[in-house]
């Protein structure tokens, strides 16, 4: 299924590549969780993790697992329109109710460009439809509230994450910001994934991480296993470009069809 946040960089269109290339498991953890696109699209594990730094990402996933009736209603009545956008996007989060931070927080990313968190735009359809379809969301949320159902959402530095849920038998996705943007709330500079790399390099656990492909990133992660996948894109302003992704992992990932294993 489809995760119900449009989200900067998420992986909805590679998901099925990403999880193609998971081991077996037993514990699912998710450091960098954003719209959590490969937890949605993968088959639930015994035990899944969610995490994230930012409170409007973990705030949005447990008002869906806890009180999810309740926020379809509180969406029912909402338009899609620049100005309703506007107006929401003046508003102060940390002066609203956690109901009412989480259907601003899920609106303004549904009509965002792009998904942006930092500096959204509206995003004016002309050529596709809106992301945000009234009649759709109740549906979406309520799948939404069924995927969470089990699962744990932290609020932690992902090295707390590592050190809390790493055994034999884990498996962490890791998406942490792209390298050398600055496109979330909490962005990574050279040295946070210089760090990153040394923490995984103890794992107990297996892990996949996916991030864009740049020359310093594969110099920093050199000695894992690296494999390049590519994703097109399908925005108005950049549709038919593509560019490459890297997957990263310390485990040897299974063959492509019709080619040998990485």
């Amino acid at each position: 299924m489809t995760g119900p946040l449009a989200y900067i960089g998420g992986k909805n269109r590679i998901a099925k590549q990403i999880i193609a290339t998971f081991p077996k498991h037993t514990t699912y953890v998710e450091p960098f969780a954003g719209g959590a696109q490969v937890f949605f699209h993968k088959e639930p594990s015994k035990v899944e993790v969610l995490n994230d730094l930012d409170g409007d990402v973990v705030n949005f996933f447990r008002i869906c697992q806890r009180h999810h009736d309740d926020l379809v209603r509180y969406l029912k009545f909402v338009l899609v329109s620049r100005r309703w956008f506007a107006l929401l996007q003046a508003e102060n989060a940390a002066a609203l109710t956690d109901m009412e931070r989480a259907a601003r927080f899920f609106y303004l990313q549904k009509n965002a460009f792009a998904g942006l968190i930092r500096n959204r735009k509206y995003h004016c359809a002309v050529v596709e439809s809106p992301n945000f379809k009234p009649g759709k969301i109740p549906e979406l949320i309520k799948n939404a509230h069924r995927r969470l159902d089990r699962a744990q959402i932290e609020s932690l530095p992902y090295g707390e994450i590592l050190a809390r849920y790493d055994r034999p038998g884990t498996l962490f996705y890791l998406d942490p910001p792209y390298w050398g943007r600055k496109l979330y709330n909490f962005n990574f500079a050279d040295e946070d994934f210089v760090d990153l790399a040394e923490r995984l390099k103890s794992l107990q656990g297996k892990f996949v991480l996916s991030i864009n492909d740049v020359p310093r990133i594969r110099e920093i992660f050199q000695g894992f296993v690296l494999r390049e996948i590519e994703i097109s894109y399908t925005s108005q302003t950049k549709a038919g470009k593509r560019f490459r992704e890297l997957l990263i992992a310390n485990f040897k990932l299974p063959a492509k069809p019709g080619k040998k294993a990485a």
